[in-house]
């Protein structure tokens, strides 16, 4: 169960990565839900990136390739596997991720490449979500993908759905990069929070983006743990 200084709501938690191809979305919520369950929060998860011809999503497939083990729990002799549900319809997706939110825990909601498109699954998602987390490199060249972000908040309240938080996690990001500071800058005088954590560029053999399909080996108060813990606050009551 979550600790005492982080308390979620009986109904449960959910949290929306969204992005461009290629932004870490997968990689990042695959690592907080482990940070998660690790501190003892009932954590499940829906891949709703649309696959290709003879493909599962990225989410699923992960886990499938671990028999469910991808995330590891806080108890050694927990035997129960990591639900990774699909759902690839609009339509359907409302209801999955209703019957999927843990109680007094998080969902994660994985999704394919950012498209503002009415109807479709990235808006079905925001709309049952508690936090949007928008994945992006701090680059002057992505700012542009935000602003079709709150285009998209902007319809969900025009039309009576309801409008998650939003916040920005800056990926993959170089230690010497000035553009992440300025662009940081940006965000926040036009009123967008960004995360205070970011994803590190790890390339090596030990880097996130070489953890897929194997089991997580977490490292206590790395960047991912400091972003689950992050994140976990702005979803706690």
């Amino acid at each position: 169960m979550p600790t005492p200084t982080h308390k979620l709501p009986t109904e449960g938690a959910r949290v929306v990565f969204i992005g461009k191809g290629g932004s870490t979305k997968t990689h990042t919520l695959a690592h907080v839900l482990g940070h998660w369950s690790r501190m003892g929060i009932p954590v499940a998860a829906v891949d709703s990136d649309e696959p290709g011809e003879d493909e599962d999503g990225s989410l699923v497939t992960w886990n499938q390739m671990t028999n469910g083990r991808m995330v590891p729990t806080k108890h050694a002799d927990d035997e129960s596997p990591l639900t990774v549900k699909a759902q690839y319809s609009a339509l359907r997706l409302p209801g999955t991720i209703i019957e999927e939110t843990p109680a007094e825990g998080i969902l994660g909601i994985d999704t394919g490449s950012w498209a503002n498109r009415p109807g479709g699954t990235h808006h079905s998602a925001l709309a049952m979500a508690s936090l949007a987390v928008l994945c992006l490199q701090p680059h002057e060249g992505e700012l542009h993908r935000s602003a079709s972000v709150w285009a998209a908040l902007k319809h969900l309240e025009d039309t009576g759905s309801r409008r998650p938080e939003l916040v920005v996690l800056f990926t993959r990001v170089h230690h010497n990069a000035k553009s992440s500071g300025e662009v940081r800058g940006t965000m926040e005088r036009s009123g967008i929070t960004v995360l205070d954590n970011a994803v590190p560029n790890q390339m090596g053999e030990d880097g996130y983006s070489r953890a897929f399909g194997k089991p997580l080996e977490l490292v206590e108060d790395d960047p991912m743990h400091k972003i689950a813990v992050e994140i976990l606050g702005r979803v706690s009551l």
